[in-house]
């Protein structure tokens, strides 16, 4: 017995003064404010002081420190007055911070809601220390939300499509009914199936954009998990500010004769032109779709010529020869155009008329000639890349072109793409058809793709003047600074940040607009950049709000294996006072053992 239970005996031969230090590390994490069970009044900060407080009188020498973003030692009269107000809950920094004071075991209180519990069981190993969690939360049915997908800006009368990642917890199978509300007027439910513990759950929500308004607008966007009654139900809301605008924006690429081009393109519009892009695509005479949009649903010739009029960057594609009129003369007016040529013809307003197709086979010929678009194209080899379906000649001087072709890879040279401008409009004439045969080959294609139109659209719309600041971050946590980056050119900078009352909470006036703007750390609630100065040479003003937002760490998916470690090697012996294996048994089995060997004495045994 004593033999086969020696690695769990315990340790007779250390010292008084070698008892383990004690280390007592409290959570005081915004979720400890929560009550202790669904039925009980007391706070869980409540329910850790007298934790707190019975292991002090076991072990008085202990030393007590608190955590949620960092960790601090306290006294045992700071213990009395602390309260949960951290917007995280880490237990690592805490764990370093005892281990440097000397402590060899530790005790953490905490509701369970660890956001790197793993993580801290890792470094309580490697550090060689024992570790005991002390949970004071009662399992409780929870749900939150992790993260939301949502576009800052959406054009009115379009349809926004909001994924938003669910966390559940104690609820696994059940289902939830998720509320998006955008404005007071637009409203839709879904229901989703809440996952099981440490895992998440995507719901798509489409909701329709109000196209009442003539004028941008800022409407807030909100996002709930009913049936969560408080305060379970912090974790359940969402807000985010999105603009509302009645004016399109950004690039918009309008097909007439339409192939797979626009699949590859959109991509390319969306990263390359302020404001994105849209595509539309003629069915027939009279019906047009919007590619990418869910559900899909007819448009109106009217709807898509009031797009391509307000367009920054207007993109035609079609037989210059067969556009509608309408078509033709909003590119004749757009400061910035792109045509994709599909037959022979004169393209309105760029002095370039396209001829019947070439003969032959024509290859991407690299590297391209010297102008705006090569710097994107150094480096791209179009050896292995297929022809071009076809390729339209042109009566332009080549001196325009930004990507040539070489016929069956050995004969002569013609433009491929071109750029020019006339006065103050900037134009581009993409005379290969079937370039997205390049993409779709995958690299190096989608690099000489990506940067022929990207380069060529970069060029056109480079006049264009841009958001004198935005924000760095979409979603703002609690707790976080806010960021901003001035365009290049903005001189005079100066920002503040504003409450709901309108009050100044932050000023700053930027000497230097080259680096990020750091604001302030915010806490959770609605609030307004205002922001003054000049970019190229004008003055302006622009007002947005924003949302700050809870922190997603103190949602319930973060509960799990309790801290619980057991020291090996040398710290073999240091463990958490109490929690050393009873003394007796092995005490009896030595007592019994004397006992037969003197009985056996006594009757003459050897």
């Amino acid at each position: 017995f004593l033999f086969l239970s020696a690695p769990w005996l315990p340790s007779l031969g250390v010292r008084p003064d070698a008892d383990p230090r004690l280390a007592i590390l409290v959570d005081h994490s915004a979720s400890m404010r929560y009550p202790v069970g669904t039925a009980s009044g007391a706070s869980r900060i409540q329910a850790a002081r007298e934790v707190v407080a019975e292991l002090l009188q076991k072990s008085p020498s202990a030393s007590v420190w608190s955590f949620a973003q960092a960790a601090n030692r306290i006294t045992p009269t700071e213990l009395e007055l602390l309260e949960a107000t951290g917007e995280d809950s880490r237990v690592v920094g805490a764990i370093e911070q005892a281990r440097a004071s000397g402590a060899d075991s530790i005790v953490v209180v905490t509701d369970g809601e660890l956001t790197d519990r793993e993580a801290g069981r890792r470094l309580a190993e490697r550090f060689g220390i024992a570790a005991h969690e002390i949970r004071v939360a009662e399992a409780a049915g929870r749900a939150g939300i992790r993260s939301i997908d949502v576009p800052r800006r959406v054009t009115a009368g379009d349809t926004l499509e909001i994924r938003v990642e669910i966390v559940a917890s104690g609820r696994a199978g059940e289902s939830a009914r998720v509320r998006v509300e955008l404005g007071p007027d637009v409203r839709e439910v879904t229901n989703v199936e809440l996952p099981a513990a440490g895992r998440t759950a995507e719901v798509l929500v489409r909701i329709g954009a109000d196209a009442s308004s003539d004028s941008s607008r800022w409407t807030p966007l909100d996002v709930h998990i009913e049936g969560m009654a408080p305060p379970w139900d912090a974790g359940a809301r969402f807000r985010q500010w999105v603009q509302v605008s009645p004016e399109p924006t950004g690039a918009v690429l309008v097909s007439v004769d339409p192939d797979w081009e626009s699949r590859y393109l959109a991509p390319v519009l969306e990263r390359s032109v302020p404001g994105g892009g849209r595509v539309f695509l003629r069915l027939d005479e009279d019906s047009w779709v919007r590619s990418g949009v869910r559900p899909v649903r007819g448009w109106s010739e009217t709807s898509v010529r009031r797009a391509a009029e307000g367009a920054t960057l207007l993109l035609v594609q079609g037989d210059p020869g067969n556009l509608p009129a309408w078509l033709e003369e909003a590119s004749r007016r757009r400061p910035a155009v792109m045509y994709l040529v599909r037959g022979p013809g004169s393209v309105p307003g760029t002095g370039v008329a396209a001829t019947e197709p070439l003969p032959g086979e024509w290859y991407a010929e690299t590297p391209p000639p010297a102008g705006p678009v090569s710097a994107h194209l150094i480096g791209v080899d179009a050896q292995e890349l297929p022809p071009l379906s076809r390729l339209y000649g042109s009566t332009a001087a080549s001196d325009g072109a930004v990507l040539s072709g070489r016929r069956d890879r050995r004969g002569p040279v013609r433009p491929v793409a071109m750029i020019g401008s006339i006065s103050e409009r900037r134009w581009a004439v993409v005379l290969g058809e079937g370039s997205w045969r390049w993409a779709a080959r995958g690299d190096p294609g989608i690099s000489l793709y990506r940067g022929l139109f990207a380069g060529m659209i970069r060029w056109l719309v480079e006049r264009s003047t841009p958001q004198p600041l935005q924000r760095v971050e979409s979603v703002v946590r609690s707790g976080d600074s806010v960021r901003w980056r001035a365009a290049p050119d903005v001189r005079d900078l100066s920002v503040q940040l504003q409450d709901t009352s309108g009050a100044v909470v932050w000023s700053h006036v930027a000497s230097d607009t080259a680096s990020a703007i750091t604001g302030p750390p915010l806490g959770r609630g609605d609030a307004r950049f205002v922001a003054t100065g000049t970019i190229g040479g004008a003055s302006f003003r622009m007002e947005q709000p924003f949302h700050v937002n809870g922190r997603t760490e103190e949602l319930p998916n973060r509960v799990g294996v309790p801290l619980d470690v057991r020291p090996a090697g040398p710290m073999a012996r240091r463990t958490v006072p109490g929690s050393d294996p009873p003394v007796w048994p092995f005490a009896a089995a030595i007592i019994l053992l004397c006992a037969e060997w003197l009985w056996r004495r006594r009757v003459g045994l050897r």
